[in-house]
């Protein structure tokens, strides 16, 4: 005996299994905890590879560079900060840029990181970001060495495939990346979008330790 299926409810059966295959695929929640383990994780390098004396000034840049190329993500942050104006530069106007933004990023944290024991950094709330399943924001504070009121520092951190990177610091409420990103605007709204006036002023103040925080 052979079962026949009417046109009219195939139709249906079809359109919905069409729907289902169409449904976006849901990514799971970013774990919280992970993401307070891996921020953790960066200070204790910090302090291990930083907070040794015996070592020279070049080395501790060297071992920082590569802390921060391995947490921070450069070239993202990089091109949040340029802005629109991203979009019509060259790569090789990009990759000069991303290197002395490199540059000004280490002479700007790595004091910060070196001089912040472990017992003296403390991780406080780890939330998810409302906008983005993927990205956390991590409260922490920073005691003064001199005492005082501890530092109020936030890490907005993204995941992806287990991997976690730094997308910005928020400290005493101001954001790094939005702060660039609005100084960096004036600059190459000046000279009519053009990014390498931009990385040579950058160049220059790198030069001359602008970044450290002892000069800000």
């Amino acid at each position: 005996m052979r079962f026949r299926v009417s046109r009219s409810l195939l139709v249906p059966v079809v359109l919905a299994l069409v729907a289902v295959c169409l449904l976006p695929t849901v990514a799971p929640a970013l774990d919280t905890k992970q993401a307070a383990t891996f921020l953790a994780a960066l200070q204790e390098k910090a302090a291990s590879r930083l907070g040794d004396d015996s070592i020279s000034e070049k080395e501790k840049e060297e071992n920082f560079r590569k802390l921060f190329n391995e947490n921070f993500d450069v070239p993202a942050i990089g091109q949040f900060v340029i802005g629109r104006y991203w979009r019509n530069a060259s790569e090789a106007d990009r990759k000069a840029f991303l290197a002395v933004f490199e540059d000004a990023m280490v002479q700007r944290f790595l004091p910060l990181l070196a001089e912040n024991s472990s017992e003296r950094f403390q991780i406080g709330t780890v939330t998810p970001d409302g906008n983005n399943e993927n990205m956390a924001l991590i409260d922490s504070r920073i005691s003064r060495q001199q005492g005082g009121e501890p530092y109020q520092v936030r890490w907005r951190v993204r995941e992806a495939n287990g991997d976690f990177k730094i997308l910005d610091i928020v400290a005493e409420g101001v954001s790094m990346a939005i702060t660039y990103r609005s100084e960096y605007s004036a600059v190459l709204k000046s000279n009519g979008g053009q990014l390498p006036p931009l990385t040579d002023a950058l160049r220059e103040k790198v030069a001359r330790g602008a970044f450290a925080p002892q000069n800000n």
